[in-house]
């Protein structure tokens, strides 16, 4: 994650700018970086976005044809998602398992392999702060703003989505994620930097991602069920309402915007490819449909051999091998793991602590208690026990961490307000303050300030965030 990542008013010059990014990976970290200038992101972004355009197949949206008549098709959609919705609770209350998450550790999953999205959550309408004419886009630009939680540290999203992590120790399982979890985060931030012009591009998206999936209330459900925290899932059913919430709000900037388009048609053009945009890389759904605890454990167990193959008594053999043979190779644990079996040690489908090697690392007196932490363990339980014997998650409690006060981060923002009193008119302080709200930025103190000073400026009348200092 790039938490780390401080914000910069330094940029890097074009020539110095090596090598154009060739990963998801890449283009991320460079959207992400404080120190590359937003011009020569703007430049990234453009020729990303053509590329992406040149690419789309608009087949499936050719309803947006009818701007008038969106609001009538994203009703029918919202009421067939709550029929299905409704259609799974009726499976559920006649004894159906969990669709999604048989177990605490499948949820777990999911959670880290969907993180690099959620820390870019709202990154596309960045850009809707710098448009020429910012009436036109209000609305768009107040759920930016809603994105960021109006500046508090509670509310804004991306810190929502870090605070879920860190709870339940999942951090670290980010950093081992493939490039392919990277593509639709890219997609948002290129979005964020997208050129005036793009708007429509922003407009399209944003439509699309602002409506009610069926997959956020089923996991919205089931990660209650199994006592996971599920208040970020639940806040994006709340906010993001097709009455008055997001959904509405994109719906209206939509139609807004087409009335008072020049070129109507490449408006629509425009839109529809920003719309299909949301089908770029690894959907929520898929991902799902991918958990795979059995190589969550073996990728744990290997891990955890690297420093193991040295420290096991050589007495213990399994099959004419000591443990420190077993795992001094990583293609060797699913063998090793399959003779445990074989021999007790692991009694798949049977309460753990029928099993000795889970004695081992969960009983204070175990040799190998310690080399686990909770959400290891958790894994290694819901792998033995099987779904049948999972339990609810009752170990872990959510308590956002204390913010911590960042010297650097302290510095910039007093220097931030001191130039905030020093700016003459709200143009003023508006162009001073817009950088700290960027992707990169806006999760951090000085950009939680910032937020809470644009959304006064822009939106006096309506309720601001707490405030923070």
């Amino acid at each position: 994650m790039f938490t780390t990542t401080e914000f910069c008013v330094r940029s890097k010059p074009v020539e110095n700018f090596a090598q154009f990014p060739k990963s998801f990976k890449d283009w991320v970290a460079v959207f992400l970086d404080g120190q590359i200038s937003k011009t020569i992101k703007t430049q990234l972004a453009e020729q990303y976005l053509q590329q992406l355009m040149s690419e789309l197949d608009l087949s499936t949206a050719s309803w947006l044809d009818q701007p008038d008549q969106a609001e009538a098709h994203f009703l029918e959609e919202h009421h067939r998602t709550c029929g299905l919705f409704q259609a799974y609770l009726s499976r559920r209350k006649q004894g159906a398992s969990r669709e999604y998450f048989p177990t605490v550790s499948h949820a777990f999953e999911f959670l880290y392999r969907v993180a690099p999205t959620k820390w870019v959550d709202g990154s596309w309408l960045y850009s809707t702060l710098e448009q020429a004419n910012p009436p036109v886009v209000k609305d768009l630009v107040h759920i930016y703003l809603e994105e960021l939680g109006l500046g508090h540290p509670l509310a804004n999203h991306v810190t929502m989505y870090q605070d879920l992590l860190q709870t339940y120790e999942l951090t670290a399982y980010t950093e081992q994620l493939e490039d392919a979890y990277y593509e639709q985060a890219a997609v948002q931030l290129a979005l964020a930097y997208a050129p005036p012009e793009y708007l429509p591009l922003v407009v399209g998206f944003n439509l699309g991602y602002e409506q009610l999936p069926l997959h956020l209330l089923i996991t919205n459900y089931e990660l209650a069920e199994l006592g996971i925290n599920p208040h970020y899932f639940n806040v994006h059913i709340t906010i993001d309402n097709a009455h008055n919430g997001h959904a509405q709000k994109s719906l209206q900037a939509f139609v807004d915007l087409y009335h008072a388009a020049e070129d109507p048609e490449r408006y629509l053009e425009l839109v529809k490819q920003g719309y299909v945009m949301n089908d770029l890389g690894k959907s929520s759904t898929q991902i799902v449909y991918e958990l795979n605890l059995d190589q969550q454990v073996l990728k744990l167990l290997q891990q955890k051999a690297v420093i193991g193959q040295y420290i096991h008594n050589q007495k213990c053999q399994f099959s004419g091998k000591t443990i420190n043979d077993w795992l001094s190779e990583p293609e060797q644990i699913q063998d090793f793991l399959e003779v445990m079996m074989e021999k007790g040690w692991i009694q798949r489908g049977q309460p753990a602590e029928q099993s000795r090697f889970w004695k081992l690392i969960d009983n204070p007196e175990g040799k190998m208690f310690g080399v686990f932490n909770a959400t290891e363990k958790q894994m290694i339980r819901d792998w033995i026990q099987g779904p049948v014997l999972a339990k609810r998650l009752s170990s872990h409690q959510l308590h956002r961490q204390p913010l911590v006060v960042n010297t650097q981060q302290q510095r910039q923002l007093e220097q931030l307000k001191l130039y905030l009193k020093q700016c003459e008119n709200d143009e003023e302080k508006l162009e001073l303050l817009i950088p700290y709200v960027a992707p990169h930025a806006h999760y951090q103190q000085p950009g939680l300030w910032a937020t809470q000073q644009v959304s006064k400026i822009l939106f006096p009348f309506q309720p601001q965030a707490v405030q923070f200092s």
